[in-house]
């Protein structure tokens, strides 16, 4: 057996009362567990903490040859406050969550992806963190962990964002990978700008919206397999 963190990435219903439960760990990487009687009437407050988004820790068998290990005791590490109740935080939170769902794959350990995407969660529930633009910062620094991070090489003769290749360039052109010049600006005010101070940048909506489409596409390009986002319609609606 091993103990290690993890963040529910997804829950899926398994016969009438067991889950399939995708959880994101710190010791083992992206891992499948297959979790029996949580959804009985006697499992109690256990089933509360098989939830997407919860932190949490546990114990389980180490079951490398097969798909789906068993969890012995799970408990929740961290209980959100303002992700639970405000529909704002809750809407980039699960926009977050399935980014990630789409991009991590590995099934093995990374303690510095993992730490990432706590801290993240951790930064988003506390309200006076809030900004607009939190889930397009996360999209960016995301890509850097994940090896396709934008080049920093933004200037007077490089004013276009190549999707393709990640770097700034001198070629406007209509192409479906070019970003134009007044979005390729407003992602480099987001490459360049710490967390932190993030609440000096004002991007207007229908910038926030394109950007965050094009980020979007940034990941299919470079992420095999990365699907749409069904949670990107209910975020453009919160904000």
């Amino acid at each position: 057996m091993y103990t290690s963190d993890g963040i529910i990435f997804r829950i899926l219903k398994y016969s009438e009362t067991s889950i399939i439960c995708d959880i994101y760990t710190r010791e083992k990487g992206l891992r499948s567990f297959i979790v029996a009687g949580v959804r009985s009437s006697k499992a109690g407050s256990k089933a509360a903490i098989y939830r997407p988004l919860n932190v949490v820790e546990f114990v389980s068998y180490d079951n490398e040859h097969d798909t789906l290990a068993r969890i012995k005791e799970i408990y929740l590490k961290h209980h959100f406050q303002q992700i639970n109740i405000d529909v704002i935080s809750s809407a980039i939170a699960i926009f977050m969550l399935e980014v990630c769902r789409n991009a991590i794959k590995e099934k093995e350990a990374n303690d510095e992806l993992y730490n990432f995407v706590e801290e993240w969660l951790l930064y988003l529930d506390i309200k006076a963190n809030y900004h607009s633009c939190l889930h397009l910062m996360f999209m960016v620094e995301l890509s850097a962990y994940l090896g396709f991070g934008p080049m920093e090489n933004y200037g007077p003769q490089h004013l276009y964002f190549d999707m393709l290749d990640g770097t700034f360039c001198n070629v406007a052109s209509s192409s479906e990978y070019l970003l134009d010049a007044e979005d390729s600006l407003a992602l480099f005010q987001l490459i360049r700008r710490d967390r932190n101070l993030i609440h000096d940048l004002h991007l207007p909506k229908q910038t926030r919206i394109r950007l965050t489409e094009n980020l979007i596409k940034y990941y299919k390009i470079h992420i095999s397999g990365f699907r749409e986002l069904n949670s990107f319609e209910i975020l453009k609606n919160v904000l």
